[in-house]
């Protein structure tokens, strides 16, 4: 009797609660040619909030799933080549922090590079600064790096990155993706 009790909270402990968010890691995330990406219901990932990892085949993206901003640290599989300039692809979550107080490619920004001008940074809680067209980054509350040995996201430091925008490169990039 004690034991069924013991396992029954162990189990409740276990299950999701109705408020719990999902998390996507594990999920594979395929692009086609003709159609794009195609991502899980409920998700947007403007091309302004992807950025590569240099010399690997992971990529960083800041994605809007049910007004939910994440980041995700995600692996690259070419699938099938198509043509000499077209291929399918499969992504795979590989991890994924959730900022419910952030706003997707506005405070939560993968345009950053670090130290060597390596890409695969995204900072949290950013605050921005104009200086001529672009806006830097004035402020972060923290830094995420990709590490690509341990395939995760690593906290780092926020003085270790350069972080730039271009609004109207970001615009004309949304424009042409609602367009295809």
């Amino acid at each position: 009797m004690i034991l069924t009790a013991i396992a029954a909270g162990w189990i409740g402990a276990a299950a999701p609660t109705a408020g719990a968010e999902s998390s996507f890691v594990g999920r594979p995330i395929y692009s086609e040619p003709a159609t794009g990406l195609q991502l899980p219901p409920g998700c947007e990932v403007d091309p302004s909030w992807r950025s590569s990892v240099a010399g690997t085949d992971l990529e960083l993206w800041v994605a809007q799933c049910a007004n939910q901003p994440r980041v995700w640290l995600l692996k690259r599989q070419v699938i099938e080549i198509v043509s000499a300039r077209q291929s399918r692809l499969r992504f795979q979550v590989l991890d994924e922090r959730v900022f419910p107080d952030e706003k997707a490619g506005e405070t939560l920004s993968v345009q950053c590079t670090g130290p060597r001008d390596e890409s695969g940074y995204v900072v949290h809680g950013a605050h921005w600064r104009s200086d001529s067209k672009d806006l830097r980054l004035n402020s972060a509350k923290g830094v995420l790096r990709a590490d690509s040995r341990a395939q995760t996201l690593v906290e780092s430091e926020i003085g270790a990155v350069d972080c730039v925008r271009f609004p109207e490169r970001e615009a004309m990039m949304k424009r042409l993706q609602q367009h295809n």
